[in-house]
């Protein structure tokens, strides 16, 4: 009976926003944005009608995605254009040229953001509210979207914003990152607190934050998204862990501190993962992205020792 309150704890500690587990992509995805081909990269009311092309339709709807609203200026993927309709997998770089915009919702949570160019963006990544920015500008709106306990992440490559139900302006460039809040509240962690100012945190209506470019490498964020994630797989362990382990503290502490290391390895491994869009070299750029995966696959999962304990 303790093993399933357990793991009933276990899986409660991950707030929606968390993703799901073992969808976590194989390759990487290119720095110029794909799609494979078994996923149309553009769906449009034309498409419905299309024997061919109508299966392929119905598989990407099936699950979450993010599909354009509007787009101004060219959007790419894979040198495809992105048109009005067009679902976004969230398993692809998407590519926007100066002066474009691209408005997109979230097909399940109706949460909505505008992407702006020249930008390199993942959005709706595995299918969650989850938005990569390897560089540009993206803005959100407050309302739409919003569920107790639901929060949306957005990674760059020197930290991360989470936030409930907000307006904000996200831009990272050569600059750095750069906040500001237009209505709500939003939390900005940034990947190396040591380099920046301190940020008070949550910052409201008005407020500003800014974290200064610095020179680590995505090499360097992968290893930190492989260490938050073996953290959270082992602070999992201790929350299962069966009685009289030895385990230190009560079952709702470690629980606790599971939750804490859960969404610190969520936030790190998406940086990493946004920091590989900055990556020329093809070949770099798989093996990080092959090293975030098995991360994030860690992170996610619950320990065999769970299905060998007993009620």
């Amino acid at each position: 009976m303790r093993a399933a309150i357990a793991v009933s704890i276990f899986f409660g500690v991950a707030w929606s926003g968390c993703g799901r587990r073992g969808n976590a992509p194989k390759s990487a995805p290119s720095a110029s944005a794909t799609l494979t081909a078994s996923t149309a990269p553009s769906i449009s009311a034309s498409a419905e009608n299309a024997p061919a092309e109508a299966g392929t339709a119905r598989m990407i709807s099936e699950k979450s995605a993010c599909r354009a609203l509007a787009v101004s200026g060219k959007a790419r993927v894979d040198g495809t254009p992105v048109n009005v309709g067009t679902l976004l997998d969230g398993e692809h770089w998407l590519e926007l040229d100066e002066n474009s915009t691209l408005s997109l919702r979230h097909t399940q949570t109706s949460r909505e953001l505008k992407l702006l160019g020249p930008g390199l963006f993942l959005p709706c990544r595995h299918g969650s509210e989850q938005f990569l920015l390897a560089r540009g500008r993206l803005s959100t709106s407050t309302t739409l979207g919003v569920r107790p306990g639901a929060e949306v992440l957005i990674a760059t490559p020197l930290g991360s914003i989470h936030y409930g139900d907000a307006a904000i302006d996200v831009q990272f460039d050569t600059r750095g990152l750069h906040l500001r809040v237009n209505g709500g509240k939003a939390w900005l962690e940034p990947a190396d607190p040591e380099l920046a100012k301190p940020i008070k945190n949550p910052l409201l209506v008005k407020q500003e934050a800014r974290v200064p470019s610095n020179h680590t490498m995505p090499k360097a964020r992968a290893d930190a998204c492989q260490k938050a994630a073996e953290a959270a797989a082992a602070s999992a362990a201790r929350v299962l862990a069966p009685p009289n382990s030895g385990q230190e503290g009560s079952l709702g502490t470690r629980a606790a501190a599971q939750m804490r290391d859960r969404a610190a390895a969520r936030a790190t491994c998406s940086v990493a993962a946004a920091a590989t869009g900055t990556v020329a070299d093809p070949a770099e750029r798989q093996s990080l992205w092959a090293s975030i995966a098995h991360s994030d696959e860690l992170w996610q999962s619950v320990p065999r020792a769970v299905s060998a304990q007993k009620n």
